[in-house]
């Protein structure tokens, strides 16, 4: 799930950037349609046809390109978006996995410990102390409350596992959506060039 992480924030900030370049082409191509649109015919050369109709080509076109830039940059944000989230989402798996590492309390390990001495005290003929008997029910109910949680965790690291191959499957898919789109935004980009 780590390499996913690593990955994912390398994608995000690819398209980050790609991003960051429809914006910055977003406002040149704006800076040039605002030219072409105060772009003035001198009275003498005719309406329509030859010059003013290449102007006037030559402005839809740029409209069109800083629309389809403004968009560009859109879909961009949403992919970026997405694969945030997946990255989140795996940053919180990551932390499932941990905490259920650290659920073992070797409590009883302490219990063992207390039976041991208890044990140790009586064969020293010390009565004072507890009674070895009553500290090893103690032991038993500590093995049965160990053997539970372990039978519980890995019911849980089997459910992990099995979440984290959905997700290792979602992240797969996302990425390819995030190809999908930056491939559709680049055809259309050649499209409107040709």
């Amino acid at each position: 799930l780590a390499a996913w992480r690593t990955l994912l924030k390398s994608l995000i900030t690819y398209f980050r950037e790609i991003q960051s370049s429809y914006e910055t082409r977003s406002k040149a191509l704006l800076k040039v349609s605002n030219v072409l649109s105060n772009f003035t015919h001198p009275s003498v050369f005719i309406t329509d046809g030859g010059l003013a109709d290449a102007s006037r080509i030559l402005g839809d076109y740029h409209k069109h390109s800083v629309a389809e830039s403004n968009k560009s940059r859109d879909i961009e944000q949403d992919v970026i978006s997405a694969l945030t989230g997946l990255r989140s989402d795996l940053a919180t798996k990551i932390k499932e996995i941990k905490s259920l590492n650290g659920d073992f309390k070797n409590a009883t390990r302490k219990a063992v410990d207390a039976l041991a001495e208890a044990l140790q005290h009586a064969d020293h003929g010390d009565s004072s102390k507890t009674d070895p008997f009553i500290v090893r029910l103690g032991v038993d109910r500590m093995v049965e409350k160990q053997i539970d949680e372990e039978n519980y965790l890995h019911r849980a690291y089997l459910n992990l596992e099995s979440s984290g191959r959905e997700l290792e499957s979602i992240v797969v898919g996302e990425i390819q959506k995030a190809y999908n789109a930056m491939a559709s935004i680049l055809k259309r980009e050649g499209d409107d060039a040709s």
